[in-house]
């Protein structure tokens, strides 16, 4: 193994390989030849193989994300934190195409570890979501709705399926627009 070469640079190389190339294109000899290393080097640290890097690529994509996310809400409440929250969950996935990708498909109910790996960001959205007038019922489905529509908007969106010359940015803030009305129609009701 080269020196200096630890588990963490290995995935955050595979992170970028992934961003660059696209996520299919992520195999232990790709990435072995990308760090000047033979392939069975990697089993090292990822016994399991691919299998195993995919896995601890989507950790760290959605630990990242959690990060982000967490930076944009910082010193915001209520609609702005929703707001900047959503816009980074975007920038993120557009940035991190790749990534992103592999964050999606896994089975979050597998492990502790898989169940964890989405926990922080979902935190994030209940913690500005106790700032509104809401029951833990509504703040599951809105947390729901939220991460439906960030992930299905953006993965559209990284494989260039809205083709409407319409504004995608126009688009998204509407979406945005739409649902934050509906929670504060959720709040005037409760306030009846």
């Amino acid at each position: 193994m080269k020196a200096g070469l630890d588990k963490t640079k290995i995935i955050e190389a595979a992170a970028t390989m992934a961003d660059e190339r696209g996520i299919a294109n992520v195999t232990l000899k790709v990435l072995a030849a990308e760090l000047g290393i033979k392939s069975p080097s990697l089993y090292k640290h990822f016994s399991g193989g691919l299998d195993e890097l995919n896995k601890e690529l989507m950790l760290y994509g959605w630990h990242s994300l959690e990060n982000i996310i967490t930076k944009a809400a910082i010193g915001k409440a209520k609609d702005d934190a929703i707001m900047a929250i959503c816009s980074a969950y975007r920038n993120f996935a557009a940035e991190h195409k790749g990534l992103f990708e592999a964050m999606q498909w896994y089975n979050m109910y597998r492990s502790e570890e898989h169940l964890q790996a989405t926990r922080g960001m979902i935190s994030v959205f209940y913690q500005v979501l106790d700032a509104y007038d809401l029951n833990e019922e509504q703040k599951v489905h809105i947390v729901r709705m939220f991460r439906g529509f960030l992930q299905g908007f953006s993965s559209i969106e990284s494989h260039g399926g809205y083709g409407n010359p319409l504004s995608i940015n126009d688009s998204f803030d509407f979406a945005l627009r739409t649902i934050l009305n509906g929670i504060h129609d959720l709040q005037m009701e409760a306030e009846k």
